[in-house]
């Protein structure tokens, strides 16, 4: 800016443009957008007196935000790319504890081991993630204001010519510096809460087990959203390779389905689980394995422990239940008959489907 000083109106002009812009993105933050369209409307009105705030915006404005960005924004982008490390690592060592095989004691300690730590070094790390996405934000907030702020401050200061409008403007700054100041307060006091939990969670953290996941081993078949259960589960492909695969799986619906992302459509693997049973494995070579199967077909599984292998079975059998008792008989025995009797082209299409099913797995 100071160097478009020649063409300081156009100039103005721009920056008055980019306030408005900047309340546009900030829409979700009412008190940022109603500060920033208030701004731009008393600088419209002055913009013939830009010319000698050229220097004040490149020391208010453009610098604050810049160290704003090169400083808190560079922190936490490195600990975003070391959350993201540990969190590929923790995949790993999922993967890796899945395909211990269990008559090989010594590989089985060795990968509950690994995956003990990773988890371990996962959430303390997933923790300190969170925290400072807090406080980035609570100082974002203040960031934008208080340069914006200084700014208009400059602007009664170095303008006699536009003080009378900027005398009706300076009520409102003085109740925003006011707001600024209990914010910077109540940041103080919220960044000391978190940092209380933060501390008293990893002292609770030291004295718990990390051989497994306990963050979903409960079900609910009441559940207002229709999830019963969710949770990361391995799944056998039916392909001549029998490779297994780590996919969200969820119980919703009556039925069971899988994403292999979160936002991929649901693949359905039981359509309606009044015509599956549920039983664990043991005479495979996997460990916590479980099978699931229809008049159809059946779908191999395998949980990240004995628990959760025990939650989701009692889960499925929770489902079935559900859904009998939900479902009138005659809608049961109707679906019943036609899989119990299908037609000749009904198997046929069966075949194609499950043909095409193992070609695309």
């Amino acid at each position: 800016m100071v160097e478009a000083g020649k063409a300081y109106v156009s100039t103005s002009r721009l920056f008055v443009s980019g306030v408005r812009d900047l309340s546009q993105q900030c829409q979700g933050d009412t008190v940022i957008s109603e500060c920033l369209q208030r701004f731009a409307d008393s600088l419209q009105e002055v913009v013939n007196y830009h010319m000698i705030l050229f220097d004040q915006a490149q020391r208010s404005v453009r610098q604050q935000l810049q160290n704003f960005v090169k400083e808190d924004v560079r922190k936490f982008k490195e600990t975003k790319k070391q959350f993201d490390k540990v969190r590929e690592d923790l995949e790993l060592s999922l993967v890796r504890n899945a395909q211990a095989p269990r008559h090989r004691p010594h590989e089985v300690e060795e990968a509950t081991g690994a995956l003990t730590l990773t988890r371990k070094c996962f959430r303390h790390l997933a923790l300190d993630y969170v925290l400072q996405i807090n406080v980035l934000q609570a100082k974002k907030k203040f960031e934008i204001l208080d340069s914006m702020l200084s700014f208009m401050h400059a602007q009664s200061s170095f303008f006699q010519q536009g003080y009378s409008l900027l005398h009706q403007l300076d009520p409102y700054m003085k109740k925003l510096a006011a707001e600024l100041d209990q914010l910077v307060i109540d940041s103080a006091v919220e960044k000391r809460e978190m940092e209380r939990k933060h501390a008293a969670i990893q002292q609770r953290t030291l004295l718990q087990d990390f051989s497994y996941d306990e963050s979903k081993v409960e079900f609910d078949v009441d559940a207002p959203s229709g999830v019963v259960m969710e949770g990361y589960l391995f799944k056998r492909a039916s392909n001549a390779f029998k490779t297994w695969n780590r996919r969200w799986f969820s119980i919703q619906n009556s039925q069971l389905v899988y994403q292999k992302k979160l936002k991929d459509a649901l693949t359905v693997v039981v359509d309606d689980l009044r015509l599956c049973s549920v039983k664990p494995c043991e005479d495979i070579e996997r460990r916590f394995c479980f099978e699931v199967l229809s008049p159809t077909k059946s779908c191999m599984l395998q949980a990240d422990s004995e628990k959760l292998r025990q939650a989701w079975v009692q889960a499925v059998q929770a489902s079935i239940a559900s859904a009998y008792r939900e479902s009138p008989d005659s809608c049961y025995s109707e679906r019943l008959d036609r899989t119990a009797s299908p037609s000749t082209s009904s198997i046929d299409s069966a075949t194609d489907t499950r043909e095409r099913g193992v070609k695309g797995e």
